[in-house]
């Protein structure tokens, strides 16, 4: 047999496997998928504004993502407030999505892309519940560029793929919600009080003092005495439960006025390992000094209002520093006393 037909006779063999393994492992025609470049979720652009639930689900964890007039709602948490914008953003991600590269289609090595176990699978719906998108989100990396990078599959897809534009996600409900309670400018705090000290600042000035303080007693430096204040200027939470009476005895209670008439008092409660805050609010106009604080509300009793009818009946678990900070106690607030 010459070279020349022994060259031949290897190249149709090279062929021949080549078609074999395409047969075996290639594209199959029967589905439609976009090249590089092209929309991850083909016409979801245009749709995206009909979405009206997502679902979320990785192992025993599910979260239920719900709009009414245009405001997300976390189900899971009993209807509580999702942060609207962050579900906006990973729709809109989702929406704007491009291919970047093809991967795997060896579902036994999902696992390398996160797109087994721990993969979330994600559906988007409609009003009517009709899917939007559905898709396993697996492992996100970072690009040189800055733009995120996370492979996704598709049942209508022949592999996984490597994808731009997806934010982050999860299957904890808590992780959808909208952790800040309310915003107060530190500066119209006057005074807060806990179970066995008042700590307060005069109109107008920088520092806190402790009210009534005892010879013999000294301070702590001024930025220890207004981390109570720094705190609840900004209040925010990990977690919500919706509990209307706490069986549980309050383990503190701390009571926070304003210049302009606005009380908040916040009830501790110790729960299942955590710290648990009772939220209330009033307001009182002849003890404000509203006109003097350029930082105080309009209307302070619609203030005060709009933060007792969010919080009412509901409990807020609070982070280990933020609890930490409210649990104090007098002693916490004082210098130690040093033997001369």
């Amino acid at each position: 047999m010459s070279e020349r037909l022994t060259n031949i006779l290897g190249y149709l063999t090279l062929i021949a496997i080549l078609a074999a393994i395409w047969v075996m492992f290639g594209e199959d025609p029967n589905r439609e998928q976009g090249g590089r470049g092209e929309a991850t979720f083909s016409g979801l652009e245009t749709a995206i504004n009909d979405a009206a639930a997502v679902r979320i689900t990785s192992g025993d964890m599910s979260t239920f993502l719900n709009k009414v007039d245009g405001k997300w709602f976390v189900i899971q948490r009993d209807g509580y407030a999702a942060d609207t914008e962050m579900v906006r953003d990973f729709l809109r991600g989702i929406a704007l999505s491009e291919r970047r590269q093809p991967k795997t289609d060896n579902k036994d090595r999902f696992h390398h892309l996160g797109l087994a176990e721990t993969a979330l699978d994600i559906k988007v719906l409609d009003g009517d519940d009709r899917p939007l998108a559905a898709f396993l989100m697996g492992e996100r990396k970072d690009s040189a560029n800055g733009r995120s990078l996370t492979y996704i599959f598709q049942e209508s897809d022949t592999r996984s793929w490597l994808v731009t534009g997806l934010a982050d996600a999860s299957a904890d409900p808590a992780w959808w919600l909208d952790h800040s309670l309310f915003t107060i400018t530190e500066s119209r705090f006057a005074e807060i009080t806990y179970a066995d000290i008042t700590i307060e600042r005069a109109l107008g000035a920088q520092k806190y003092t402790i009210k009534d303080l005892q010879d013999g007693e000294k301070a702590q430096a001024d930025w220890q005495l207004r981390d109570p204040a720094r705190l609840l200027s900004e209040l925010t939470f990990d977690d919500v439960r919706k509990v209307a009476n706490p069986l549980a005895e309050p383990l503190q209670r701390v009571t926070a006025k304003t210049y302009d008439g606005l009380t908040l008092t916040l009830t501790l409660f110790e729960m299942e390992g955590g710290t648990w805050a009772q939220v209330a609010a009033s307001y009182t106009p002849d003890e404000g000094e509203g006109g003097m604080l350029p930082d105080a509300p309009a209307d302070g009793e619609g203030e005060a209002t709009d933060i007792a009818e969010s919080t009412h009946g509901w409990l807020f678990l609070l982070s280990d520093y933020d609890a930490g900070v409210l649990k104090r106690t007098r002693k916490d607030f004082l210098m130690e006393k040093t033997a001369e």
